[in-house]
């Protein structure tokens, strides 16, 4: 038994080596990954921390309207009016309205403006204070705002109304009469007194065919219930009323307001406000505040795309110097303008960005002008690569046109004498963004 126990100790003692090895060799990785570990947690407190130095927001919501509340979306709007932006167009508004103070009627009114020039808010803003007013001189006035900013079909329209008039989520299943729609409509308007506004939201935006339910409105509706109803239809097109029934314009008597864009001045008090809520004021320079009003007041007067640039500029500034000067602010409009053309290229359809891709091919690096021909023949080559079946010469040419009306490229017709007329085509982009966004749009 003797031997055996000192085989089996001999044995032990062999392997020894081997297991303090491997324990050593367990230690250095753990006191490497431990190591390692420490240096991420310090590079991520770095960053964090030089992130915090740079950050120029203090409540980022007020960059973004669509995180805005409710009740702080009115409170900015609240403020905007008492700095009498759009003073003009709150008197238009408010003078066509108070004859009601008098008990008299007025009549219906379609509201023209571009997109992003306040008349949303800016109506909902005066019919709400009106409300309040009238109610002091003793005239029963309420109104309803039926959003319309989707299209919609007639009976669409009419179940965005009648939710506007319930007060409720509460859908009409699709498939039910029309005649019942209205039924209901006038139902809950039976019980109401006094003068009812109806505020209605793209009024433009119902098809294929608008006059049934302006024709509803208009005429059929004030004749079953008691109340008083007038009518605001708003619109971004000032050709609207041209496609309408002109029967409907004669029952209608309305009266037009125009909305202009926002100006400067007004888009710079906008930004003010947005900044004070938004941003920290010492890292703020008045000079970029007041460039990014102009560049928007030059382009759209669109009070979001102001706010978007300015938001835009802030990330710039974050990333760069930790202040917001007018450097930052044309860094961001290109980048602006870069990042839409972006998302544009990566929608575009199988044959579109082949087309686009041959064009800046057959064009190189120094931008020359290349022949339709020419960059049919480089087009029909990058297909056969993709396994892509390659579209006529003629469809091609109709890609070409469409590449052009975007903005993608440049095509010049030109005339060849007897040889008849060509395109030259030459790029207008930057050839890293055409080549980033293709890569993506595969």
């Amino acid at each position: 038994m003797l031997p055996l126990a000192n085989e089996e100790k001999r044995i032990n003692t062999h392997w020894l080596p081997v297991e303090i090895g491997l324990v050593n060799v367990l230690w250095k990785m753990a006191t490497q990954q431990e190591t390692s570990s420490q240096s991420t947690e310090n590079l991520i407190e770095a960053l964090h921390v030089d992130r915090k130095r740079r950050s120029l927001i203090t409540n980022h919501i007020y960059l973004d309207d669509e995180k805005l509340p409710e009740d702080e979306r009115t409170a900015v709007l609240r403020e905007i009016f008492n700095r009498n932006i759009r003073e003009k167009q709150l008197s238009r508004i408010i003078s066509h309205l108070t004859p009601v103070l008098d008990g008299d009627h007025p009549p219906s009114a379609l509201v023209y403006g571009p997109t992003g020039s306040g008349k949303t808010v800016t109506l909902m803003h005066v019919l709400s204070s009106f409300q309040q007013v009238a109610g002091k001189h003793g005239v029963a006035f309420r109104y309803a705002y039926i959003d319309l900013s989707s299209p919609k079909t007639y009976f669409g329209a009419l179940n965005e109304l009648a939710i506007a008039l319930d007060g409720s989520n509460r859908r009409y299943r699709k498939g039910i009469p029309i005649e019942y729609m209205q039924a209901r409509i006038v139902e809950a308007l039976d019980g109401v007194q006094g003068f009812m506004c109806l505020l209605i939201d793209e009024a433009d935006n119902i098809k294929p065919n608008v006059d049934s339910f302006l024709t509803f409105l208009g005429k059929t509706l004030p004749r079953k219930v008691s109340c008083r109803l007038i009518l605001v239809l708003l619109t971004n097109r000032l050709d609207w009323e041209k496609a309408l029934d002109p029967r409907i314009l004669s029952f209608f008597k309305k009266t037009d307001i125009i909305f202009e864009p926002y100006d400067a001045m007004d888009l710079l008090e906008i930004l003010k406000i947005r900044v004070e809520k938004a941003l920290n004021k010492d890292k703020v320079e008045e000079a970029a505040i007041k460039k990014v009003a102009a560049c928007a007041s030059r382009e759209t007067g669109d009070a979001r795309k102001a706010v978007e640039l300015l938001a835009k500029a802030v990330i710039v500034a974050e990333e760069s110097t930790g202040r917001l000067t007018e450097a930052e602010v044309d860094l961001a409009e290109e980048r602006l303008e870069m990042d839409k053309t972006e998302a544009l290229i990566r929608a575009l359809a199988t044959q579109q960005r082949l087309a686009l891709e041959a064009c800046y091919l057959s064009v190189g690096q120094n931008n020359r002008r290349s022949a339709t021909g020419q960059v049919y023949e480089v087009y029909r080559r990058v297909s056969m690569q993709e396994g892509v079946s390659p579209l006529t010469q003629r469809r091609f040419s109709d890609m070409i046109s469409f590449l052009d009306l975007y903005g993608l490229v440049t095509a010049r017709a030109i005339s060849k004498g007897r040889y008849g007329y060509t395109r030259e085509i030459t790029g207008c982009l930057p050839r890293e963004l055409v080549k980033r966004a293709l890569s993506h749009a595969r």
